[in-house]
């Protein structure tokens, strides 16, 4: 109270205050004042700030990419599961076609991963099958990457890239680097050779997508004009 009945006091000025200096406030009348300042000081910074943060969270205009798409495009594959959970984190675009590139730039990188995986244990003479599988993950990776360059070809030239000839060779190429990922197996087999259980999991993942991958170009024709 005294802080605010000596600001009163500014708005009322005697004859006598305008003959004689006004005093000094004490000082406890002082340190309430700067107390006072400080506290809406904060609560205007406060304000600035919460103000700021809203601007920046408020909900985009655009709306978000639709799963249903997707699930729709993995439900023609064998492993619609497998499908969702490694594409639905990247996934921009909902097209049919968009779904396509994604799976096989995805599946490119896991199997590549998984040639890396092999040369890491490529250390061991005796065990020939694990040469072959990081060479014969090598170039399924090399494979898909065709595919992809291919793709990307053909969506600069402008048009309708999804001919029969593109289609044809993207197809021919996923079910070499299938046989790729088949043969490794079937070498490991027949050597007896033991791999650890994650290169395991990754080989299981690689040959998946792969899988994913042809169903979703075998169907795409299909998928656009039910999607479009």
């Amino acid at each position: 109270m005294e802080s605010i009945n000596t600001l009163k006091g500014y708005d009322k000025v005697s004859d006598q205050e305008n003959q004689i200096p006004s005093p000094l406030p004490k000082p406890s009348s002082r340190k309430t004042l700067i107390a006072t300042v400080s506290t809406v000081s904060i609560l205007l910074i406060l304000a600035v700030v919460a103000l700021t943060a809203g601007a920046f969270t408020r909900p985009s205009h655009n709306p978000p990419v639709s799963s249903n798409s997707l699930k729709s495009v993995c439900a023609v594959t064998r492993y619609p599961q497998t499908c969702f959970h490694a594409l639905s984190s990247s996934l921009n675009e909902s097209d049919p076609a968009s779904i396509l590139e994604l799976s096989l730039r995805i599946t490119s990188e896991k199997v590549s991963t998984l040639s890396m995986s092999f040369r890491s244990i490529d250390d061991m003479p005796e065990e020939p099958a694990v040469k072959d599988c990081a060479k014969l993950y090598a170039d399924a990776a090399s494979q898909l990457n065709e595919t992809l360059l291919e793709i990307e070809t053909k969506k600069k030239k402008g048009g309708n890239w999804m001919t029969e000839k593109v289609v044809g060779d993207v197809k021919t190429w996923i079910s070499a680097a299938m046989t790729d990922g088949e043969t490794c197996s079937d070498g490991l087999e027949e050597m007896g050779t033991v791999v650890g259980n994650d290169i395991k999991n990754e080989m299981v993942t690689a040959s998946q997508m792969m899988s994913v991958c042809l169903a979703i170009v075998s169907q795409i024709k299909k998928l656009l004009l039910i999607l479009h």
